[in-house]
């Protein structure tokens, strides 16, 4: 099916959500909430889910590989999650107080995450890692922030650099963009040089699977050595594991590969669907937070009207309870092994040189990795270099087949 048929097609079975479209430009930038629901010609609206499926405004039945953006582990509307939320509701949704839930949830999270000694609950994984970092900056009375190119770690100031390609682009409003240092990803003779030739960084953050999880892999090896490396020079090692907390494993990438970090940032899965995040870790550093163990000189401000709300913590709680028992990490690992095996058997077949890739519960699609005599399933990511892996090499193709697979009812990342 040629692009121009596939377009024609699109407009006619998604009318209805051309005009929703139309009318949200009226209010929104690009017409959407959040930068990754941009899409061409126009984005699908939804109008329920429930398990793997969610239902556009025409009626149309999609498999859903969004998630939530990934915070949905057990799918839309489990029926303990949904329970929790319902009886909650009906006792409060916010007391502005204190109240036993967030005891409960954070007593769960301290359990699985091995590093975990203290936590400050936050409102999202962007607040956790402005949190940590600023944790970070205060723990060593440093400045800068090294990250890895491609690495995700939300949209403030200090971590946005370098999270897209290109990956030297200035991004506007970022007020002082030379207190971020940005390394080639998995290159630790690079993170050695700027830990050696540079007394002012603060902190090392990074997602410990690699970039939107795995997009540009990385591995216990590496995740090993960067360890040892920030003890060494006395640089906060963070974790960034909003995507991979509870989903790599009970405990986490961390967990997985048994390491310690500093500093874990997590939101996602950890409430259970609802608005969530939290910075865990060490008490000498989490306790610089504290009120009672440091003047008010000293201690790092850090309010948030909906930090541990009632409703995130009742979902949360019997997410993680669920988590807990790793059920639902493995059924989830063998159902994308068995997506990845399939599409590369697939792409195989008609000689494409394409491939899907991943571990653990992700796959991406790799829309031409360049060597047509290679075969989709002896693909190897880490040979690949990372600026293939991320960011696409040819738009227009991603577009087309996104818009062909929504017409097939399968509603797909962009990246995988």
């Amino acid at each position: 099916m040629s692009h121009s048929t596939i377009l024609e097609r699109y407009y006619q079975t998604f009318s209805a959500d051309k005009e929703l479209a139309q009318q949200a430009n009226q209010f929104f930038p690009d017409g959407v909430t959040h930068d990754s629901r941009h899409a061409h010609p126009f984005p699908i609206y939804i109008d329920h889910a429930q398990g793997s499926r969610k239902w556009g405004i025409n009626g149309k039945e999609f498999i859903d590989y969004w998630s939530g953006h990934g915070a949905l582990l057990l799918g839309h509307n489990p029926a303990q999650i949904v329970e929790a939320i319902t009886c909650q509701i009906q006792r409060g949704t916010h007391y502005g107080a204190c109240h036993p839930l967030e005891l409960e949830w954070a007593d769960l999270i301290i359990n699985l995450i091995p590093s975990a000694q203290r936590i400050r609950f936050t409102s999202s994984g962007t607040e956790a890692t402005l949190m940590a970092i600023r944790l970070s900056r205060t723990f060593t009375g440093r400045n800068k922030v090294l990250k890895f190119a491609g690495h995700y770690h939300g949209w403030h100031d200090a971590v946005i650099p370098g999270a897209n390609p290109p990956y030297d682009m200035l991004i506007s409003g970022v007020i002082s963009p030379e207190t971020t240092l940005i390394s080639p990803p998995n290159d630790i003779e690079t993170v050695e040089n700027y830990l050696k030739n540079d007394n002012d960084i603060a902190c090392v953050i990074l997602e410990p699977t690699g970039a939107s999880f795995g997009e540009i892999p990385t591995n216990g090896e590496f995740l090993s050595q960067l360890r040892n490396l920030t003890r060494e020079y006395g640089v906060i090692l963070i974790f960034d594991e909003v995507i991979t907390g509870f989903r790599v494993s009970p405990g986490g990438a961390q967990g997985y590969y048994d390491l310690d970090p500093d500093l874990t940032t997590l939101a996602k899965i950890m409430a259970g669907g609802l608005p969530g995040g939290a910075v865990t870790g060490k008490a000498e550093i989490v306790d610089l937070i504290s009120i009672e163990e440091h003047p008010k000189s000293k201690k790092m401000p850090h309010p948030g009207t909906f930090n541990a709300n009632p409703l995130s913590a009742a979902a949360g709680i019997q997410m993680l309870k669920i988590a807990q028992t790793g059920c639902p990490q493995t059924e989830a690992n063998q159902m994308a092994e068995t997506l990845r095996d399939g599409l590369n058997k697939i792409f195989d077949q008609h000689e494409l040189d394409w491939a899907c890739y991943g571990e653990f519960s992700g796959f991406k699609l790799l829309l031409g990795h360049g060597d047509k005599t290679l075969s989709a399933v002896d693909f190897d990511a880490y040979q690949c270099h990372y600026r293939r892996l991320k960011g696409a090499s040819n738009p227009d193709l991603v577009k087309t087949l996104r818009c062909g697979l929504l017409l097939n009812g399968i509603d797909m990342t962009n990246g995988g």
